[in-house]
């Protein structure tokens, strides 16, 4: 029966939406100047068409069309949004204040979730005339509306001089529906989103209707002055129109009419294909960051930009989940260049792969996305990955050109790791020995800053496999665990200079590296005199430690960056909160009236004096 249905699924960009043959995407508004058409689906100006009229009549267009040129071989007709579809899994699920099931994407997941499929969307349809989303009350909406006629009113943008144009036209044309018009106007229940599911017959017949009442309706209506919303009035009034035509329908006809949730998602822009920025000389470099981190990657691309090379390009990607569209623009507009070129992929949508992920410490979920690089960047085979805790003070051209054919990829020996193995932590050993099961633990390398061999690791593991392993068990240093155990053996070894660890808390060299093999303790030493890249890897960080090793390359940095302003703010106010908590503690331990109160601030006025 696949061939009989088809449900349209209006979009105005390119989207993801449902793969299956009962789903067909069409562009609206392919014909107004300066859209560029979406590759691979239907365009909404082809053959008899309204589709200059888009600005207005909005997702109509589609309908439109569909109802001109595409219901010949079809029993049955739908329409969704690129965003919105309807739920057929038959499950009850919660519902926001809308009434609305509400997910962020459209995946495997979520289609599965829902029944999106054509065996079960055909197996329902069958038994029915129409398939409408639930019929909202709007009463219980945001808006307080007393009725339909009130929420329309009230929307603070349309015109309620609209609904009275539109009634005179029922009116004129169709008299007999004026009574359901009123009647539902002055209501509470609403078929909304212009959604629905329609024998061929029926729809036919429907469309005839409302193109007929919308058209004169739009020569009635003077637009002059009205929002870039009021403008889309025709698509706003079909809503109402469709519950008019229903409840008719409803009386006039013995028709089975089914009624199911809508499933709203909130972000269906397609994962974009990145591909390198530069066609020579191309130095890819990705990072991972959130948006409470962009000051602290904005250092970064500071530190980048400034050790950069004219005969080079720099190709800078940040994989993040929610970064803001401001602070991405802010953040380009400073990075971009001739030869350097920065660019964000969203990749919220992989987030569910690692939600039995084990996370600890410092640690966030971005730790655990460069698992996804082979994946995500196919046009790649080789990038530079990069915490975003660390400063750069080289060329990242000189490491990104090592030789890595037949390996993985390329980084660092870790010193810290070393010691602890040594004695500095007793668990190490076993855990490395039986549980990470490394052959050579003085080989175990820090990922902080490594080259990967995008193309060799797409040979030898898939993104599934990796993250089936990552979720085997509670890894103490999580991701860095993982890649150390899938690429021992097949690791290039760099200068130590590449990924100088700072001493954190001023005791990694003394309590830990110190205990390292003499060989790695002697090139840690000898990176620090003129380390290429600074990792303030660990709990305490510049940002809130001035004083802390290394703090001042930090330092020299952002002050050239767009956000030393919020760097400096979010100090003072991290030694403001922690004063507090040292005033807050201190009336605990020593109340006012104790004795040991009073010694304290005898004892301190005796100091000040």
């Amino acid at each position: 029966m696949s061939q009989d249905l088809k449900i349209f699924i209006s979009c105005h960009k390119p989207t993801d939406f449902v793969h299956d043959d009962v789903f067909v995407p069409i562009q609206v508004g392919s014909s107004l100047p300066g859209h560029f058409k979406i590759k691979g689906i239907i365009q909404d100006d082809a053959k008899d068409n309204i589709s200059d009229k888009n600005p207005r009549y909005c997702e109509l267009t589609a309908q439109y069309w569909a109802w001109k040129n595409a219901t010949e071989n079809l029993e049955y007709i739908g329409f969704f949004h690129y965003r919105r579809y309807l739920d057929f899994s038959g499950k009850n699920h919660p519902v926001d204040v809308w009434g609305n099931v509400v997910e962020k994407f459209i995946d495997s997941e979520t289609i599965d979730k829902y029944k999106l499929n054509s065996d079960t969307i055909n197996n329902l349809v069958k038994n029915y005339d129409i398939i409408l989303p639930v019929a909202k009350d709007v009463t219980k909406m945001p808006e307080g509306a007393d009725n339909i006629h009130e929420q329309y009113e009230s929307s603070g943008y349309l015109h309620a001089k609209d609904l009275d144009i539109m009634l005179a036209v029922i009116k004129e044309k169709y008299p007999e529906f004026l009574p359901y018009a009123q009647d539902y106007l002055a209501g509470k229940f609403s078929y909304l989103n212009n959604m629905f599911i329609m024998k061929k017959t029926i729809f036919n017949d429907y469309s005839a209707w409302l193109f007929d009442i919308l058209d004169e309706c739009d020569r009635r209506i003077d637009y002059t002055d009205y929002s870039a919303e009021a403008l889309r009035t025709p698509g706003h009034l079909a809503e109402r129109l469709l519950n008019i035509y229903i409840a008719y329908l409803k009386d006039h006809q013995n028709l089975k009419i089914k009624e199911l949730p809508t499933v709203i998602f909130l972000d269906t822009d397609p994962l974009p294909d990145i591909k390198p920025a530069f066609s020579k000389n191309n130095i890819a470099v990705v990072l991972s960051a959130d948006d409470y981190y962009t000051p602290y990657l904005a250092t970064v691309l500071s530190s980048i930009k400034q050790n950069t090379t004219p005969s080079n390009n720099y190709d800078v990607i940040v994989m993040t989940k929610n970064i803001s569209p401001s602070h991405q623009a802010r953040l380009q507009n400073t990075f971009n260049s001739k030869n350097t070129s920065l660019r964000f992929i969203n990749i919220s949508r992989f987030e569910p792969q690692f939600r039995d992920l084990f996370l600890r410490g410092h640690f966030v979920i971005e730790t655990w996305f460069r698992l996804l690089m082979p994946e995500i960047f196919p046009h790649y085979n080789k990038v530079l990955y990069l915490d975003s805790d660390l400063v750069v003070n080289a060329d990242l051209a000189q490491l990104y050109n090592t030789n890595i054919q037949g390996k993985l990829l390329a980084a660092c020996r870790d010193a810290d790791t070393a010691g602890l193995y040594n004695g500095a932590q007793p668990d190490k050993k076993p855990y490395m020995d039986n549980i990470l099961k490394i052959k050579n633990p003085y080989d175990y390398f820090q990922a902080g800053v490594i080259l990967f061999n995008l193309a060799e690791f797409r040979k030898q593991y898939t993104t599934a496999e990796m993250l089936k392993f990552a979720g085997t068990y509670k890894w103490q240093l999580l991701d860095q665990d993982v890649l150390n155990f899938l690429a021992q053996g097949q690791v290039k070894f760099v200068d130590m200079s590449w990924n100088v660890m700072h001493d954190w808390k001023n005791a990694r060299i003394e309590e830990n590296i110190s205990h390292a093999p003499e060989r790695l303790f002697v090139e840690y030493m000898t990176a620090r005199k003129s380390p290429k890249i600074i990792h303030y890897a660990g709990p305490d960080k510049p940002w809130t430690d001035p004083e802390s090793d290394f703090a001042e390359v930090f330092w020299r940095y952002a002050k050239t960056s767009d956000y030393y302003e919020t760097l400096i703010e979010r100090l003072i106010a991290k030694k403001r909160d922690k004063k507090a908590a040292i005033k807050k503690t201190a009336k605990k331990v020593l109340p006012a009236n104790s004795q040991r109160g009073r010694l304290a601030r005898n004892f301190y006025a005796k100091l000040k004096g």
